[in-house]
């Protein structure tokens, strides 16, 4: 249980670091409007929880693929 917990958690990470990436190159290259943060706001409170999630999920199935 421990071996699956820690590759979630650094799915989680990766995830969360990738959709950092994403989001800035996104908004580098789309020039994507910084009006009063609201682009800020939704990289921040959205879109990284959402690839920590997504790369938790990831990291616990190939935790468990890897087991067998």
């Amino acid at each position: 249980m421990s071996r699956m917990a820690g590759w979630g958690l650094a799915g989680m990470i990766a995830g969360a670091v990738i959709a950092l990436g994403i989001c800035v190159l996104i908004g580098y290259f789309f020039e994507v409007s910084q009006f009063e943060g609201a682009y800020a706001m939704a990289v921040i409170f959205a879109y990284i929880p959402l690839g920590g999630v997504v790369g938790a999920v990831a990291g616990a199935v190939l935790a468990a693929m890897s087991r067998r």
